[in-house]
C-alpha cells in the first residue's frame, strides 16, 4: 500500500491530519480521486477503485481499476467492497445508490439519494417551503419563457440545453431559465442540523475550458460577493439540507439573480468543489463528513484565501504519450500515458490560489494555456 505517501494535488496548504482514530477507507466510483486524497490527507489509509486510476491517485493510495460497465454491477462493487474488507466505504460517483452489505456506508441512503436528485421531486419539495426555485414542468410547458431541458436526474450539466419546443422526451423535464451568478454552498448535515463550510462560484460551460452549454467545470471559492449575501447564501442552504435530512458533504446550487439566490438543486454528495474548499479554507471536506455521521459538525471558518479548481476538457482525440505533471505545477486528476482521451472528455484539473479572484482566474488561464500548448505540440 502507498497510504503514507504525500498527496499531489495542488498547492501544499491543506495539512494532513494525523489522528490516533485512523481507519481503513475504500472510495468507490467512476472518478474518487478528490475524495480518496482528502481522505488521505486526514490520516486515514485508503484504497480508491476508479475507472480511471489516474497518476496523482495510483501514486498516492492503494488503488484498483474499474470498468464503466461495473459501476451498475452491485454484485462486482459489493465483490471489491469484501475483498478490501474496510473499516468504512464512500460510495463516490456513479455508485452512490448501490446496495451495500455488511460494511458501514458513508453516504446518504439510495432512498434518499434517489429522491433529492429527483429534480421535479424537488422542485416541488423547494416551491411548498417557499424558497425561489424556477418554475418546473414535467411535461409541454407553456410559452413566453426562456426554458431549459434537463434530465429528471442527472449531475454536471450533462444532457441540459435550452428548449427549442417539441415533445418533452421521457426521464426529462423542464425549467423556466434563470440568467446570473452560478454559485453553489457546501454544506455538512449530521441529518437534522447543518453547517455551511464555503459558498463557492461555479464554472459552468467556460469556452477556454472546452465546455459548452451547462456544462460542469469547475469552482472558485470563495464566491466574490459581499458578506452578507454569502451568509444568506449559506444560511438557506443549511436549512434545505437539514430539512431535507441529509448526511455527511451535500451541496445546493444557485443561481444569484441580482440579489437573490435561486435554487437550482440539491446535491446529496460530495462535490467537485472539494478541491477548491479545502485549498481556500484549510478545512478537511473528508474528517468534517465523516464526523457528522457521528453527530459532529464543524466550526464556522472562514476563507483563508482564493482557491481554483478548473476542469480542462479536450477539444479533439489525443493520446497522452507523457506525464503531463511536467508542463506546469498545480494540476490533478493526471491521466497516465497512454490514456485516449476522446473529444469532450475531461482531460485534468488545474488548481489555483491567490488573495484575490483574478489572480486565482490568471493562474487557472496561464496554466491552461500552457498545457494545451504541450498537448498540440506532441499531438502534431
Amino acid at each position: 500500500m502507498k497510504a503514507e505517501a504525500s498527496a499531489p494535488t495542488g498547492p501544499d496548504d491543506v495539512k494532513r491530519r494525523n489522528r490516533g482514530d485512523r481507519m481503513r477507507i475504500l472510495v468507490i466510483g467512476q472518478s474518487v480521486r478528490n475524495i480518496a486524497i482528502s481522505a488521505l490527507r486526514a490520516g486515514h489509509s485508503v484504497v480508491a477503485a476508479d475507472c480511471y486510476c489516474d497518476l496523482d491517485l495510483v501514486e498516492a493510495v492503494e488503488a484498483q481499476r474499474l470498468r464503466i460497465e461495473d459501476l451498475v454491477d452491485a454484485d462486482r462493487i459489493n465483490a471489491i467492497i469484501e475483498s478490501v474488507d474496510p473499516d468504512a466505504v464512500v460510495m463516490g460517483p456513479g455508485v452512490e445508490t448501490v446496495r451495500i452489505n455488511g460494511y458501514r456506508v458513508l453516504n446518504n441512503s439510495p432512498d434518499r439519494i434517489l429522491r433529492v436528485s429527483d429534480k421535479l421531486w424537488l422542485a416541488r419539495w423547494l416551491e411548498e417551503r417557499g424558497y425561489p426555485h424556477p418554475t418546473t414542468w414535467d411535461g409541454e410547458p407553456p410559452y413566453g419563457c426562456r426554458m431549459i431541458l434537463k434530465p429528471r436526474i442527472g449531475a454536471g450539466g450533462c444532457g441540459c440545453r435550452i428548449f427549442e419546443g417539441g415533445a418533452v422526451p421521457p426521464g426529462y423535464i423542464i425549467q423556466e431559465f434563470v440568467e446570473g451568478v452560478p454559485a453553489s454552498a457546501s454544506v455538512i448535515c449530521d441529518g437534522s442540523d447543518a453547517r455551511t463550510i464555503a459558498v463557492n462560484e461555479q464554472l459552468s460551460g467556460t469556452t477556454w475550458l472546452n465546455a459548452y452549454g451547462f456544462r460542469y467545470c469547475g469552482n472558485i471559492t470563495p464566491l466574490d460577493v459581499d458578506g452578507d449575501m454569502r451568509k444568506r447564501i449559506a444560511r438557506t442552504a443549511e436549512e434545505i439540507v437539514a430539512g431535507l435530512g441529509l448526511v455527511g458533504s451535500n451541496g445546493v446550487d444557485f443561481i444569484l439573480k441580482g440579489k437573490i439566490p435561486v435554487v437550482i438543486e440539491v446535491n446529496p454528495r460530495f462535490q467537485g468543489s472539494l478541491d477548491s474548499v479545502e485549498l481556500s479554507t484549510g478545512i478537511s471536506v473528508f474528517q468534517a463528513h465523516l464526523n457528522a455521521f457521528d453527530g459532529r459538525l464543524p466550526e464556522r471558518c472562514r476563507e483563508m484565501r482564493f482557491a481554483g479548481r478548473a476542469v480542462l476538457y479536450s477539444s479533439e482525440r489525443f493520446r497522452v504519450d507523457h506525464d503531463l505533471r511536467g508542463i506546469t505545477s498545480c494540476i490533478a486528476d493526471v491521466p497516465q500515458p497512454g490514456t485516449v482521451i476522446e473529444m469532450g472528455e475531461p482531460v485534468l484539473s488545474i488548481l489555483a490560489t491567490g488573495s484575490v479572484r483574478d489572480e486565482v482566474m490568471r493562474s487557472l488561464k496561464e496554466r491552461r494555456d500552457a498545457i494545451v500548448g504541450s498537448v498540440k505540440r506532441n499531438f502534431s
